[in-house]
């Protein structure tokens, strides 16, 4: 895909706040639930709560692969000075890898995707309030929510998560370090992307199977008012799609 005629030091904002969504999106806006207070019905969320490791090696791939583009476009627009020098020498490839770095069509994609995402978790964080937790539960006097993104769609979080999941794929497709340093020709960075790649894949699939599990739980716990909601609101993910 062809590049955009832009400055390369551009990417540096970009860069930043991909970072800063993919922390949002892992962090809980409130305190994580006793171990005793979590509904753990089958082997479905047993899988998705065993990828607390999977899911933090990914946020550090994905991190060490943002600040090792920002300080190589650094070092770019300073190629003499003895650091900009040493992490030239040590991290690009060859000129050729440097004057590839650039903004792509993918890049601005993939950060479109990355920030709507990251939009709509938090204004689900901020929709539920104190009963958003990463843990499927049932808290004291818990309520129904139907406001906000919710009167789109039933899952709206998970809409937000896959975006962000996939807006960190595409920004970093092409233009990028990744791509054009050599990092997928040698065998330990394939391994890296494999584990990424996989760890990215798996969150996705449990997230969509512990869809009709939570689904399960509200309605047992709400009766007809969760029927009631489900009526208006059909859809999971994607409004007349899913």
């Amino acid at each position: 895909m062809s590049p955009i005629n832009l400055p390369t030091f551009l990417k540096l904002p970009l860069l930043l706040c991909e970072a800063v969504c993919m922390r949002i999106n892992a962090t809980p806006p409130n305190a994580p639930l006793p171990r005793e207070g979590i509904i753990i019905p089958d082997w479905r969320e047993k899988f998705l709560r065993g990828l607390g490791l999977p899911c933090r090696i990914f946020r550090l791939l994905s991190w060490s692969a943002m600040f090792i583009e920002f300080i190589v476009i650094v070092a770019m627009y300073n190629p003499e000075g003895a650091i900009s020098r040493l992490i030239l020498a040590t991290l690009a490839s060859s000129d050729k890898c440097v004057s590839n770095i650039r903004i792509t069509p993918l890049l601005i994609l993939g950060n479109i995707l990355t920030i709507s995402g990251t939009s709509l978790r938090v204004r689900c964080y901020r929709t539920l309030g104190r009963f958003f937790t990463f843990e499927l539960r049932i808290q004291s006097r818990h309520q129904l929510i139907k406001e906000g993104p919710y009167s789109v769609v039933r899952h709206p979080s998970y809409t937000a998560l896959i975006l962000t999941v996939l807006g960190a794929f595409t920004s970093h497709a092409s233009g990028s370090w990744i791509v054009n340093c050599g990092l997928l020709k040698t065998p330990i960075g394939v391994s890296l992307a494999m584990i990424w790649v996989g760890v990215a894949l798996a969150v996705i699939a449990s997230l969509l199977l512990r869809i009709p599990r939570e689904d399960d739980l509200l309605r047992k716990s709400f009766g007809i008012e969760w029927n009631l909601w489900a009526r208006k609101v059909p859809y999971c993910l994607v409004p007349g799609i899913y």
